[in-house]
């Protein structure tokens, strides 16, 4: 499957009560940036696992009905 997608916020997450502009930092916080950016690749890493495993089991469940199929008709 794909590896995981380097995808860059542009803003960071700001407290309610941060809207007056002094409130504000002048430039962006690049370990914000960076933490927004890990927690959203975890999140879609999480995403994928649990797609793998949902796949997984339809299979497992397909192996056991054509091997229950198979069984059926060797004898």
């Amino acid at each position: 499957m794909a590896g995981i997608l380097h995808m860059q916020t542009t803003t960071s997450e700001l407290p309610l009560n941060a809207s007056l502009p002094e409130a504000r930092p002048s430039c962006p916080d690049p370990t914000m940036d960076e933490l927004a950016r890990l927690k959203h690749q975890l999140l879609q890493a999480e995403v994928r696992r649990a797609r793998a495993r949902a796949a997984m089991a339809g299979a497992e469940a397909d192996v056991k009905v054509l091997n229950s199929r198979l069984k059926a008709l060797a004898k």
